[in-house]
């Protein structure tokens, strides 16, 4: 099965397609990088992350946050289970300014194959 790409571009008439694993990845991106109450087909669609200040998230509970994630991740992208959020450090990398980064993990099926999905998102 194809899926679309994103970002949503046009070349020569035709939409980039994407296969499941990407599709995934683009869709937990779109999901973490989406505050709620962006999307009016959906009010509480996104990620609650937004709602706090990012110094925040180097004093907050960080199981919290993590639940947080995780619960958006099973509420929205229904293809991926056993999903598991962790932070990492990005100690020494000058491009990013918040220093954190978000490892999404899980699992999803690809025909009758069951498959592990793993992606890092930076945040800010």
């Amino acid at each position: 099965m194809d899926y679309l790409a994103l970002p949503l571009v046009l070349k020569d008439g035709y939409l980039d397609k994407a296969n499941l694993h990407e599709s995934l990845t683009y869709s937990v991106g779109l999901i973490l990088s989406s505050r709620p109450g962006i999307m009016p087909f959906e009010p509480e669609y996104g990620c609650a992350i937004w709602e706090k200040e990012f110094s925040d998230l180097y004093t907050v509970n960080k199981a919290d946050v993590r639940s947080t994630l995780r619960n958006a991740i099973n509420k929205y992208e229904k293809r991926i289970y056993n999903v598991s959020v962790s932070f990492l450090s990005l100690d020494g990398v000058s491009s990013h300014a918040l220093g954190i980064a978000i490892k999404v993990s899980g699992n999803y099926h690809d025909g009758d194959r069951e498959e592990l999905f793993e992606a890092t998102y930076h945040l800010g």
